[in-house]
């Protein structure tokens, strides 16, 4: 079933370990998936209007590893 949009509700602490999990695995696997979340939390935390700490960034060519501060606020 590619294409199936699933949508799934967790407090900012659940996708910072979600995050901090993924950062652990290869760069090449998951970065796409970080980049998503994080642009997607990071707009709903916006939009709720909630003050949020900035949200670090990987560098380009970072292993994700390198960059597990990968927290939403």
């Amino acid at each position: 079933m590619n294409g199936l949009i699933v949508n799934i509700e967790h407090t900012v602490e659940e996708i910072n370990t979600i995050l901090l999990a993924l950062a652990k695995r290869p760069f090449e696997e998951v970065n796409d998936l970080i980049v998503k979340i994080r642009g997607v939390a990071t707009q709903q935390i916006a939009t709720a209007q909630i003050p949020a700490a900035p949200v670090p960034e990987i560098a380009p060519g970072a292993t994700a590893e390198a960059g597990s501060d990968v927290s939403v606020i």
